[in-house]
């Protein structure tokens, strides 16, 4: 009987599961299976995903989403993933101020960078940028910054 409860429970939580929560899911899943691979990259830290922290505040989810270690030097950065499902005249708002601060406060420790996807889907979006958050001045970035940062 506790299997069954715990099979329900996981459905329950993934049926109400915010579509946005869902959408960032596959987008960090497109992250790590396209861009940072397992064969390049160790994964250090990975964020809860939502059902993991509901009820219970876990610290390290305000890290950046991802934390990696490369094979190549062996040095470790952070990479936060937004996915957008369109532009807004030409411009895409990533994050929010008190974001943007807590992102800049660990860059000066540890490298964050920021890879955003729009269009298509989550799990294979039309473009990609990924971008280097020194280079990240403000909450809203205009398509003409982000073209220097297409993969």
């Amino acid at each position: 009987m506790d299997r069954i409860w715990r099979v329900a429970k996981a459905a329950f939580d993934e049926a109400v599961k915010p579509e946005s929560f869902v959408k960032g899911d596959e987008f960090e899943s497109y992250i790590r299976s396209e861009m940072y691979l397992q064969e390049d990259y160790d994964l250090i830290h990975r964020t809860h995903d939502y059902t993991a922290n509901k009820g219970d505040y876990i610290a390290t989810t305000k890290e950046p989403d991802f934390k990696f270690k490369s094979h190549k030097n062996g040095k470790e950065f952070y990479v936060e993933a937004k996915y957008r499902s369109a532009f807004d005249k030409q411009a895409i708002e990533w994050c929010k101020p008190f974001q943007l601060k807590r992102y800049r406060e660990i860059d000066k420790k540890t490298p964050v960078w920021v890879v955003i996807g729009v269009g298509g889907g989550p799990d294979d979006p039309t473009h990609v940028y990924e971008i280097p958050l020194k280079e990240i001045k403000y909450t809203k970035l205009f398509l003409s910054f982000l073209n220097k940062y297409e993969v």
